[in-house]
């Protein structure tokens, strides 16, 4: 059909959660009857590519990605989704180690510290807001043009830590309206906060990540080994 052609361009332009026009617009824009453009948006929705919220409007579903509680960085969560990984430095300074820095990251109070915050994004879509805390006694000179990839590459291929075990804290949080503008959502949208405290070869606490996910796009995923006990054959032989 070529209204399904034409609507299919339409919602290639837009993102998961984004608000469509209004059906008597829609309808006007293709040169259509509202009736014929009410039957095509309500085969998208029963497909699940949209759904109506009542009183609201007509919305691009939300795709849901699953959130690994593992020892995984942002950038191979997003890859292991088949999302393309992005990055958008926001803020980057040397700051004093205050009270909660310095038990986050095992080091003296007023420690000198790299602290800088990214939005991060998948497939050029803004997935996740994120705080980094490095003891600078760790690391040599950064470059901010540096902080835009791979923070695990970086310090492996430049300093020579290999980040080893992790320590993962999932809650469940609203935000403020800084955060909520940079995720494109409102500050009634709940997120998952995810904090992971990495380790190095050294069992050193190299790295404090704390990163706010918009919780209507991901769902946390456990992989737990379950430990079976043997039972013993209670049937007489």
């Amino acid at each position: 059909m070529e209204i399904r052609a034409e609507l299919n361009e339409l919602l290639d332009a837009y993102y998961p959660g984004q608000k469509i026009p209004s059906e008597r617009v829609l309808s006007e824009r293709f040169g259509v009857a509202r009736m014929t453009l009410r039957h095509a948006i309500e085969t998208y929705i029963l497909e699940g590519k949209l759904e109506r919220r009542p009183g609201s409007g007509t919305y691009i579903s939300n795709q849901c990605y699953s959130l690994s509680a593992r020892c995984r960085s942002f950038s191979s969560e997003m890859q292991s989704r088949g999302l393309e990984p992005g990055n958008k430095l926001l803020v980057s300074k040397i700051v004093a180690a205050d009270k909660v820095s310095s038990s986050k990251l095992r080091i003296p109070l007023n420690s000198k510290i790299l602290k800088f915050s990214r939005l991060r994004f998948g497939n050029e879509i803004p997935m996740a807001y994120q705080t980094t805390s490095i003891p600078i006694s760790y690391i040599g000179q950064i470059e901010d043009s540096e902080l835009e990839g791979s923070l695990e590459d970086l310090l492996q291929n430049k300093f020579g830590i290999s980040i080893t075990t992790s320590q993962t804290e999932i809650a469940g949080d609203f935000v403020d309206q800084k955060i909520s503008k940079l995720l494109e959502i409102t500050t009634l949208t709940p997120c998952l906060v995810k904090e992971t405290i990495d380790m190095d070869q050294r069992s050193r606490s190299i790295m404090w990540n704390k990163t706010w996910y918009n919780a209507e796009r991901f769902k946390i995923k456990f992989d737990a080994a379950c430990n079976v006990r043997e039972t013993k054959n209670s049937s007489a032989s």
